[in-house]
């Protein structure tokens, strides 16, 4: 106080007690009237100008017992406040001792414990009591006693019990500036109050009471300089002594049981331990982050601890306090931040797995520190444990894809889960794809609003998924069909068929041609699970019905047979077999008629769900086990993906292609390709919106490509579903103009359309008649699309075409096949730019770029073959037959000549050949024609597996051949030709048999039980190559190194532990027969028929050989086949007892071929069919295996009918096919062969 400023004095002396002895207070009533005027009177003064010595009888009665213990609450909150406001006016000093301060701080604790009640009538004091001891800063007081842990403990204490999320907030924030002040005025802080602090940071304080914790953040953070050193010695302590204690642990080896269950008990408790403290610097981290300063190189150095389980905490925690935003941690610790990136390769998988979750979080939280780790995460996704790689793709799955993270997350990432979806483990492959398909999900708006960036990065998403259809891995399968309505199409969310259409046309429209195969072969995959099922329930409704009570064992079984195809479907094969099981035994009709209605394709999505929802529930009332156990079933063969309410989209989507331009154009290509896929397989989808697909208008377009496709539509559309061409004299008027004026494909296809439609039959006579007469019309600009409308009359309408087939058959022979080319021809042909044979050494050109004398001759064949295909057996002349044969096989014999001194060019002989090949193949599937082919016929047909051209032989094969074979169409004695592509320089080819081997021809089997065909192969496969042009006498070892090949081609595409006991016995069984006497029209050379059954026995010799060599290096036992052998007849004679006397009984095999392939490595021999070999004499055709010379590149040169070479040549810079990439458009995905059309 100032010596000018007036003194203010206490005017009021309250009379508190009853007698000097302060033991005994006045009356309760008479308490509280002296203590509030007492409290007033002390409020109104000022520290600045009261007169203090005025206050010294009262500062001494507040002190009394009596008032500080008395049972009245309301007096003790009276005479608290009045103290507080005492120590206010005393300020800076306290006129009380040590003691006595002690004693009022405890009952000023105790009266701010009161706090929590805002309801009880004293609640104001306690505010006021607290207020004052915030703004004046009394609790300073407390700093200066000796021993003022107690009471800053008990502080912290109450004061956050007493904190609520209700509570005012000024009170809040007054208890906070109490707590600042206790922290901040002692030199030291006790443990207990930081133990009360980091207890706020716990989840169980944090979900019970959130306005503690938000106090004891912004405690934190206020006084974190001060905290810093008591919170690390708080972590430090602990984390040392839980260290210490499990080292210690660790190292008590070897001990008795129960001291076993002792330390397994602490080496818990002390982890438990460590995870709490770990937790509470991830708290801190969010709330307080500048508490941890000397804690975070504590972390730094957990990471290279021995313990598995600290690395795995640390490297956990710090992760997330790396992902953590707004806080730069790993500029600020930089060595932290690489040492941590350092555990990528720890030892422990464990650590392993903690690092590449947190690592691929930063793609979310702080895309500015994962960019760093991208190599690092390609990294663990190859890393060689499976747990690693599994949480490596999970946590991509999880991703929220935001333009950031986008960015963030680079190209070698998504090529490395892509390649994950291929993993050899089942969980990690669900990961991988269920992650890409999350992500394109998350993606797919961006994609369809045409950002550029995004579909770079993103768009092939859908292609790199529907490739693993190739893997053809049954688990793979069922994830891709369960992603594919899934994330990819949306089907699930989309409720409207037309906004599911466009979704579908844009995810199709963005595939690769190999991905759009296996698209369709999931598709397709469908299909084959909805037929096998049809013909399961088609048996087990008729075992319901009791129809089939007589035959009941041969149903049983049949269903059983069922059963298995049906479960080899599925991942899961035992318990999906387990469930048709019982599913059969239910004997619910109502169940199968459901199952069957959900894959009708008559029936739309709401049809399709609502029969699955029905048959579900009746399914829950009789076996609910069956529920999840039938639920892939009920997915696989439900119509929801490809449904028919997407037809009228689709066909309004390609018809809007017509006019429009960019994306509306991809759209349409894109539905027509689908529509054409829905046709081959699901064509009663069609049937609703037949009206729609033959709409005349949209054949007047001027755009001839736009009808052509739509013409090629119609086509499968009327193969698929016979009759379905309506009657319209428009549309037969439309369709007569494209056959006497259109392109080639519109003749064509409007040819076919007319034979299908009811009541055009005159038309069809008209216009064959009208092209008959002009067949030899030079003066017309085209001829080619009469004489490709005339190959369909011929097959399709043979009444029409029968008047006028003696005539058309002679001109076709004697004026195009056998007449050759004038020289007038050739030079408007030069004239036209027609010439094909340029010089630059080509040898083929497309279909659509072949000239018009190339596609006349070409349908020419046609035409000759399809009059015999169209014509009734009884109508069949033995002359016209041999007539056509006989073309056939001089064109197949002579590589695409009538005659060996015709000039033909090497384009026209290869169209010829490949054309006459396939004629051939098409007749060998009609009975009656099949047993006119003969063995001359049929080696012919497999040497063209060989042919010099590339695309001859790679067409003749996967689009002829194979789909033949597997569709069953032809005899199963053409099967041993897809093995002669042994030597082919094409990968691709020789992939594509290996395929259709094992996952089709394999499976075909004349009985249960009884050998496979391709098993039976084998004795025909040898015949072939006893036969084959290359094959020399004189050089036995070189000719045994040339056709080894072959056969170890055969062994790796059909050899199992399971057979190679039959084979081994199937190639011994040759030397009891000998090679039936036929001439093979091939080899022009004699050759005796002795010679060809003594190749026959070298080759059986090898051929054990070979088998004997496969089962030694993979372990398997040969063993003497029990069942009995019989060798094809028409090829093989049996031996007379006396012949096989005369058999010479020393080995046929040449001793030095065995002496030199002892000697060869492994290696060597694996990759015996790049050897070179001897050129042996011409052969009229060069039909000869390829072989390449090791280490040399084939060469690409031209090929004449009659030379000498023995390498396959192909079109002159055509690149070798192989499995990726652009290439993979011409594999051929086997589960579709059947729908391979042979009109093309």
């Amino acid at each position: 106080m100032t010596q000018d400023s007036e003194a203010h004095e206490l005017s009021f002396q309250p009379k508190l007690f009853t007698n000097a002895t302060q033991k005994k207070t006045v009356t309760i009533s008479e308490l509280y009237k002296q203590l509030k005027k007492l409290s007033k009177e002390l409020n109104s003064l000022e520290q600045e100008t009261v007169d203090t010595q005025t206050l010294d009888a009262v500062t001494r009665q507040l002190l009394a017992p009596s008032l500080l213990k008395h049972k009245e609450a309301g007096v003790v909150s009276y005479v608290s406040c009045c103290i507080a406001d005492i120590l206010r006016l005393y300020a800076p000093e306290a006129p009380y001792s040590d003691s006595e301060i002690k004693t009022i701080f405890n009952v000023f604790i105790d009266q701010l414990q009161l706090l929590g009640d805002q309801n009880n009538q004293f609640f104001p004091l306690r505010e006021y009591l607290l207020t004052s001891l915030a703004t004046v800063r009394t609790p300073a007081l407390v700093a200066m006693l000796p021993d003022s842990e107690q009471i800053v403990s008990r502080f912290f204490t109450v004061l956050f019990g007493v904190v609520k999320p209700d509570q005012p907030h000024n009170i809040q924030m007054q208890i906070l500036d109490v707590l600042q002040q206790l922290l901040e005025e002692p030199k030291s802080v006790p443990q207990d109050v930081i133990d009360v602090i980091l207890l706020q940071f716990t989840k169980k304080r944090q979900q019970d009471n959130p306005a503690t914790h938000q106090l004891a953040s912004d405690l934190a953070n206020a006084t974190a300089d001060i905290l810093q050193k008591y919170i690390y010695q708080y972590f430090n302590d602990v984390i040392v002594s839980a260290s210490q204690l499990r080292a210690d642990q660790l190292r008590g080896e070897g001990e008795a049981t129960g001291q076993h269950r002792e330390r397994t008990a602490v080496m818990s408790s002390s982890l438990d331990d460590l995870r709490s403290a770990h937790y509470l610097i991830l708290e801190l981290n969010k709330s307080a982050p500048g508490t941890l300063l000397n804690v975070i190189p504590q972390l730094e150095e957990e990471l290279c601890v021995e313990d598995v389980e600290i690395r795995i905490l640390a490297t956990g925690v710090l992760g997330e306090m790396f992902a953590e935003k707004g806080f730069t941690l790993a500029k600020r610790y930089e060595t932290t931040w690489k040492t941590w990136k350092g555990r990528r390769a720890d030892t422990s998988p464990l650590v392993r797995v903690q690092w590449v979750e947190h690592a691929v979080s930063l793609y979310q939280h702080q895309p500015q520190l994962s960019r760093e780790l991208n190599d690092f995460v390609v990294e663990k996704l190859s890393d060689v444990d499976e747990k690693v790689r599994q949480t490596a793709c999970r946590s991509l799955g999880v991703l929220e894809m935001t333009q950031a993270v986008q960015g963030a997350i680079g190209e070698g990432v998504i090529e490395a889960l892509s390649e994950r979806c291929k993993d050899r483990r089942s969980h990690v492959r669900s990961e991988a794809i269920v992650s890409l398909a999350a992500m394109y999900s998350q993606i797919y708006e961006e994609l369809e609003g045409g950002n550029v960036a995004a579909r770079a990065k993103w768009g092939d998403i859908p292609s790199r998924i529907f490739v693993l259809r190739y893997i053809n891995d049954p688990d793979i399968d069922s994830k891709v069909e369960s992603i594919l309505s899934g994330a990819i199409l949306n089907f699930t969310k989309i409720k409207d068929d037309r906004s599911r259409c466009q979704r579908l046309l844009f995810v199709f429209s963005s595939l690769t041609p190999k991905a759009r195969n296996g698209f369709f072969s999931y598709m397709r995959r469908q299909r084959d699970a909805i037929r096998l099922t049809d013909t399961y329930l088609d048996l087990c409704e008729r075992q319901c019905s009791g129809t089939l009570d007589e035959a009941g064992g041969v149903v049983d079984q049949q269903i059983r047979l069922l059963i298995v195809k049906i479960s080899s479907l599925f991942s899961e094969k035992p318990k999906v077999e387990s469930a048709l099981t019982q599913l059969a035994g239910l004997h619910d009709a109502e169940v199968y008629k459901g199952l069957r209605q959900t894959m009708d394709p008559s029936n739309d999505v709401k049809s399709v769900r609502k029969h699955q929802k029905s048959s579900l529930k009746r399914l829950s009332s009789l076996a609910p086990n069956l529920l999840e156990t039938t639920a892939p079933i009920w997915k696989c063969v439900g119509l929801t993906t490809i449904n028919r309410g997407l037809v009228p989209h689709l066909i309004e989507y390609m018809s809007s292609g017509v006019t429009g331009s960019g994306s509306d154009t991809q759209l349409a290509s894109a539905a027509e390709t689908v529509l054409g896929y829905i046709t081959n397989v699901f064509p009663e989808m069609l049937c609703s919106s037949s009206d729609a697909l033959f709409d005349v208008a949209e054949l007047r377009v001027d755009e001839t490509v736009v009808t052509e496709d739509r013409l090629a539509l119609m086509v499968r559309f009327a193969k698929a579903v016979p009759k379905s061409v309506p009657k319209s004299s428009e549309l037969e008027s439309q369709l007569s103009t494209f056959v006497r004026t259109g392109s080639l494909r519109q003749a064509k296809y409007s040819a076919y359309l007319l034979t299908q439609m009811e009541g055009a039959g005159p038309q069809c006579s008209i216009l064959t008649g009208d092209m008959v007469d002009n067949l030899d019309n030079r003066h017309l600009e085209r001829r080619s699309p009469s004489f490709a409308a005339l190959s369909r009359f011929a097959r399709y309408a043979p009444t029409a075409f029968s008047m006028y087939a003696e005539r058309v058959s002679q001109y076709l022979l004697q004026s195009v096949l056998l007449d050759s080319p004038s020289r007038q021809d050739m030079d408007d042909d030069a004239a036209d730019g027609q010439d094909m044979d340029t010089g630059d050494g080509s040898e083929w050109v497309s279909r659509d770029s072949l000239d018009e004398n190339g596609l006349v001759k070409v349908y020419s064949v046609k035409i000759l073959t399809n009059w015999l295909a169209g014509m009734e057996r009884q109508m069949l002349t033995r002359d016209n037959v041999q007539m056509v044969l006989g073309t056939l096989r001089q064109l197949v014999r002579n590589g695409g000549e009538m005659q060996q001194d015709q000039k033909t060019s090497a384009v026209h002989r290869n169209h010829l050949l490949l054309t006459a090949g396939s004629c051939m193949l098409k007749l060998a599937s009609f009975v009656h024609f099949e047993k006119m082919l003969n063995i001359a016929d049929m080696l012919s047909l497999a040497l063209l597996v060989q042919a010099p051209c590339y695309e001859v032989r790679s067409a003749f094969l996967l689009k002829k051949l194979v789909p033949a074979l597997v569709a069953r169409r032809i005899h199963v004695r053409y099967i041993p030709a897809v093995f002669l592509v042994a030597y082919d320089v094409e990968p691709a080819l020789r992939d594509n048999v290996r395929h259709v081997v094992e996952q089709h021809l394999s499976q075909f089997r004349p009985t249960p039980g009884s050998p496979s065909v391709v098993e039976d192969s084998l004795c025909r496969f040898l015949y072939i190559l006893a036969h084959h042009p290359d094959w020399d006498d004189a050089q036995p070892v070189a000719t045994l190194e040339v056709f080894a090949p072959y056969i170890e081609f055969y062994i790796g595409c059909v050899c199992m532990a399971q057979n190679v006991s039959l084979l081994f016995c199937n190639a011994g069984e040759i030397k009891a027969y000998r090679n039936r006497p036929v001439a093979d029209g091939i080899n022009k050379q004699a050759v005796s028929n002795e010679a060809f059954t003594r190749r026959l026995y070298v080759l059986s010799e090898l051929a054990q050989y070979l088998l004997r060599e496969k089962s030694i290096s993979s372990n398997w036992p040969v063993n003497v086949y029990p069942g009995k052998l019989a060798l094809p007849a028409d090829i093989f004679e049996p031996l007379t007892e006396a012949d096989r006397a005369s058999v010479p009984r020393e080995p046929f095999l040449d001793p030095e071929f065995v002496s030199r392939r002892a000697k060869a490595p492994a290696a060597a021999r694996a990759g015996a069919n790049k050897r070179t070999r001897p050129k042996t004499a011409a052969a009229p055709v060069p039909v000869a295996a390829a072989v390449v010379a090791a280490g040399d590149k084939p060469k690409r040169q031209r090929s004449h009918s009659g030379n000498g070479s023995r390498t396959v040549t192909r079109l002159k810079g055509k690149e070798p096919a192989t499995m990726d990439d652009e290439s993979d458009a011409e594999d051929v995905d086997m589960s579709s062969v059947a729908e391979t059309s042979d009109e093309e």
